[in-house]
């Protein structure tokens, strides 16, 4: 199946139900944010774009994640 600008739409696409490619595609994309439990117990959480640039945002300024001040 091709899209409206006449790209070719891959299978596993078309299986998940979309009609459209990717460059074409109005769904927002996801990021994730490093979620730390211990050494070794860390996952990832998704989240929003904008919810994951403010995470970032906020782990950059001094102090994240100490005691200090």
């Amino acid at each position: 199946m091709t899209c409206k600008c006449t790209a070719v739409i891959p299978q596993g696409r078309l299986d998940l139900g979309y009609k459209t490619c990717i460059n074409c595609s109005t769904t927002a994309r996801y990021n994730c944010v490093p979620i730390t439990n211990h050494k070794t117990g860390n996952t990832i959480q998704i989240v929003s774009k904008e919810l994951a640039e403010a995470i970032y945002k906020a782990s950059r300024r001094k102090g994240y994640g100490t005691c200090l001040r």
